[in-house]
């Protein structure tokens, strides 16, 4: 009788210990920022709203890159992708490869992606961004930016 005192003791104790579900319901550091020599990441709140957030499924967040560098590039493509619990693979949000030219120097964002979904069930936030020089386009540079909860 006592050995089934005990286990119901520690059951009750490990449901108010642990949580009942280890699932996280959003990236709450979100809205966030991160930065390299070279670029700045934000992602905010969305600019408009088309798009309305499914608080059970995902929310509507935007992103906005800016390049800190100081040499002539050309932006030759923006990724963005999310984890699952569920998968050892990635889900690709959105890439973008064409229509990516800008200024240097210029205070408006390089890239700017007014709403996009990520799902509540996600953890991770990859951002990769791919480049080269201006005068020499053979050699292209790639870096990632990761928003974590």
């Amino acid at each position: 009788m006592k050995w089934m005192q005990a286990f119901m003791l520690v059951t009750i104790l490990s449901f108010l210990v642990f949580p009942a579900s280890g699932m996280a319901t959003s990236l709450e550091n979100l809205p966030s920022s991160e930065a390299s020599d070279q670029w700045e990441v934000n992602i905010d709140t969305p600019k408009n709203n088309d798009f309305e957030t499914k608080p059970d499924i995902y929310n509507i967040f935007s992103m906005d890159i800016k390049y800190t560098g100081d040499k002539d590039i050309k932006l030759d493509r923006v990724e963005a992708y999310r984890d699952d619990p569920s998968s050892s693979y990635d889900f690709e949000l959105f890439t973008v490869n064409d229509d990516l030219e800008f200024e240097k120097n210029k205070e408006q964002p390089v890239f700017s992606h007014q709403n996009f979904p990520l799902s509540i069930q996600s953890t991770e936030l990859k951002v990769i961004v791919t480049w080269s020089d201006k005068d020499d386009s053979s050699r292209k540079y790639k870096e990632e930016f990761i928003f974590k909860q």
